[in-house]
């Protein structure tokens, strides 16, 4: 299923808020907005059945389980020419902390693929779900 932006965020699709950015004249908001529509498409080419919802922030797009911008903002994603920043928390019940937040940085695309899956998973916004649970278990952690 392709990435839906949610539906509190109607006016335009997630593509045609990132294409916005692209086409400004200020070059860091070009270059950004770019980033995001690669985003995007990897997104969308990576998951093909599970249902991914996206609220922006600012630049940010954030990652939800269902489509209600009050739901828990699982992932949140931002992207430039220079690099990938991948930021979720862990709802595991043995963390010592209360929702440690975990921040991915990166350059390449294929380790923030990878980044995405780890954080997709790591952060139980969508357990059982096997196309999720096939893709993280072909990363070598």
């Amino acid at each position: 299923m392709p990435l839906v932006r949610c539906s509190e965020q109607n006016r335009q699709t997630l593509e045609e808020f990132y294409f916005e950015w692209a086409s400004e004249q200020n070059e860091v908001s070009a270059r950004l907005g770019e980033s995001m529509l690669k985003v995007i498409e990897l997104i969308n080419k990576t998951f093909v059945e599970t249902k991914l919802y996206g609220l922006t922030s600012h630049a940010h797009l954030l990652l939800l389980s269902e489509n209600d911008s009050t739901s828990n903002r699982h992932v949140a994603l931002i992207a430039n020419s220079e690099e990938y920043v991948v930021e979720y928390r862990i709802t595991d019940e043995n963390q010592s902390q209360r929702n440690p937040s975990i921040k991915v940085v990166t350059k390449s695309i294929e380790e923030f693929k990878n980044s995405l899956i780890i954080a997709l998973f790591e952060s139980q916004g969508w357990t059982k779900n096997n196309e999720l649970n096939n893709l993280f278990s072909q990363i070598k952690i």
